[in-house]
């Protein structure tokens, strides 16, 4: 009778077992592709300095008869 039962509890291990195994596989993968990597863009217009931070008004510019 304990030989039966063993047997049975293998066999149920065995079918639990390869039941999960073709379930994953059968399952689509829906992960994002991968992203392209970030290309970083330098010495562009010849390393011009930054703009000058100025809080003066600009000059008015003279009217044109």
């Amino acid at each position: 009778m304990m030989r039966l039962v063993r047997q049975i509890v293998v066999l149920a291990i065995l079918v639990v077992a390869s039941v999960c195994a073709f379930a994953q596989r059968k399952d689509q993968d829906k992960r994002p592709p991968p992203k392209e990597p970030v290309v970083v863009i330098e010495n562009r217009k010849d390393n011009r300095p930054p703009p000058r931070n100025d809080n003066r008004p600009k000059p008015d510019k003279p009217k044109k008869p």
